[in-house]
C-alpha cells in the first residue's frame, strides 16, 4: 500500500511538471518565432534564454524524479513513475488524435455553453 501511496503523490508532482514544461515549450516557440509580450514587465532580449532555462531546468527535474531509485525492489515500483506519466500522456495524445477537440471551437458543453447561449440570446446575435 505504501508503494501505492507513493506512487500516487510522485506522479502527482510529475503530472504538474509536465503540464508546467508544456506551457515552457510553447512559450520558447512562440517567442522564436517573434511573439513579444505587451505587458508592463517583460524580460525583453532575455526572455526566450529564460524560457530555455527554465525549460532544461524542468526537463532535469523530471528525469530525476521518475529515474529508478531502488534496484532491491521490483521492477513495477521503479518504474511505476515512467510508467504512469506514459500511459497518461498517451490517453491524452489518443483523445487528441481520435476526439480533435481543437477543431470545433464553437462547441461547447457545461457552463460555458450555457452562458454563450445567454449572451446570444440576450442580444440577438
Amino acid at each position: 500500500m505504501a508503494d501505492a501511496v507513493a506512487t500516487i503523490v510522485g506522479f502527482a508532482a510529475i503530472g504538474i511538471y509536465v503540464a508546467f514544461q508544456l506551457i515552457v515549450i510553447a512559450a520558447a516557440i512562440a517567442r522564436a518565432k517573434g511573439w513579444r509580450p505587451n505587458g508592463q514587465f517583460t524580460l525583453g532580449a532575455w526572455g526566450l534564454w529564460v524560457n530555455l532555462a527554465a525549460l532544461i531546468y524542468g526537463l532535469c527535474a523530471i528525469v530525476n524524479m521518475i529515474w529508478p531509485r531502488s534496484p532491491d525492489a521490483p521492477w513495477y515500483v521503479n518504474y511505476a513513475m515512467i510508467l504512469t506519466t506514459l500511459i497518461v500522456m498517451g490517453a491524452g495524445f489518443v483523445y487528441m488524435l481520435l476526439g480533435k477537440p481543437y477543431e470545433s471551437r464553437r462547441r461547447r458543453s457545461g457552463a460555458a455553453g450555457v452562458i454563450e447561449t445567454t449572451i446570444a440570446n440576450t442580444t440577438g446575435q
